[in-house]
C-alpha cells in the first residue's frame, strides 16, 4: 500500500471506530417522546427515532492528540435505503498529517480518494478492521444497540443550547460498553468507554461525547459528535 493510500485507509479505519458511533448521537426534526423516566426507555426510544430515520448528518471532532495515528475530524451523510455512506475525514496516519480525505460507499463498495491517486476501490473495510460505513443505520447490526447496552446510565441536569440557545437538553452519563463497540469495530482497544449524551424534548440524541482508548497503542481520548440533522434523503452515487 503507497503512503498515500495508507493515510486514507488508516483515517478511514478511525472514522468507522468513532463515526460509528456517531449514529448513536443526533438531532431531530420529527416527533417522539419527550424525556423518559429511565434509561432503559429513553435509549429504546432514541434507538427507535435512530432506526426509524431516512438518514442522518454526522459531524466529529477531537481537541485531545494521543499521540499516535488518530482520527481528528470527520463530516458526513449516512443513508439508511439504499446504505450509503459519503464524506469526510482527516487525522494522522503513519505520522503524516491528512485532510479532507473523500470517502463513498455505495452499492456494497468502499471508495477512498487517496492523496495524488485519485479514487480507488482496492481496500475495502475488511481489510481495515472495520465495516462498510454504510450499514451503520441498520437496525439490527448497525450502531443503534450501543445506546440500549449502555449502561449505568443517570440523568443529569438539563441545558439549554442550539440555535440562540433556545432549546432544552437533557443529559445522561454511563458507559459504552468495549464489547459493543467492538460488534462494530473489533479492533477497538478499551474495555469501556465514558459516555455522555444530550437528548432533546423529542427524545433525539443531540451530542455523544465518548471518552476511551478508541486505537491502538494510544492515550485515550475525547471525542464530541453531533448529528446536525435527522431524516436525510441523499443520492450516493460511485466516483467517475
Amino acid at each position: 500500500m503507497t503512503t498515500p493510500t495508507r493515510v486514507a485507509a488508516g483515517l478511514l479505519s478511525a472514522l468507522v471506530a468513532v463515526g460509528g458511533l456517531t449514529a448513536c448521537s443526533g438531532g431531530g426534526d420529527g416527533g417522539g417522546s419527550k424525556k423518559a423516566e429511565s434509561w432503559s426507555d429513553t435509549g429504546a426510544n432514541a434507538k427507535e427515532l435512530l432506526d426509524g430515520t431516512s438518514g442522518i448528518e454526522v459531524s466529529l471532532s477531537t481537541g485531545d492528540d494521543p499521540g499516535t495515528d488518530y482520527l481528528s475530524s470527520a463530516s458526513g451523510t449516512i443513508v439508511a435505503d439504499p446504505p450509503a455512506f459519503e464524506g469526510t475525514v482527516a487525522g494522522r496516519v503513519s505520522g503524516f498529517e491528512a485532510s479532507s480525505i473523500d470517502v463513498v460507499s455505495v452499492d456494497g463498495t468502499l471508495w477512498i480518494k487517496a492523496p495524488i491517486l485519485g479514487w480507488t476501490d482496492q481496500y475495502q473495510p475488511a481489510d481495515l478492521c472495520a465495516p462498510d460505513p454504510a450499514t451503520l443505520l441498520d437496525p439490527t447490526t448497525g450502531v443503534s444497540t450501543v445506546l440500549t447496552s449502555s449502561t449505568d446510565v443517570k440523568a443529569g441536569e438539563s441545558e439549554r443550547g442550539g440555535t440562540d440557545n433556545k432549546e432544552v437538553f437533557h443529559t445522561y452519563t454511563g458507559t459504552a460498553t468495549g464489547d459493543s463497540i467492538r460488534a462494530i469495530l473489533p479492533c477497538a482497544e478499551g474495555d469501556d468507554f465514558e459516555a455522555t449524551y444530550r437528548l432533546d424534548d423529542e427524545g433525539y440524541l443531540r451530542t455523544a461525547r465518548l471518552t476511551g482508548v478508541f486505537f491502538k497503542d494510544s492515550e485515550p481520548l475525547t471525542y464530541t459528535i453531533d448529528v446536525t440533522k435527522y431524516d436525510v434523503t441523499k443520492d450516493v452515487s460511485a466516483p467517475k
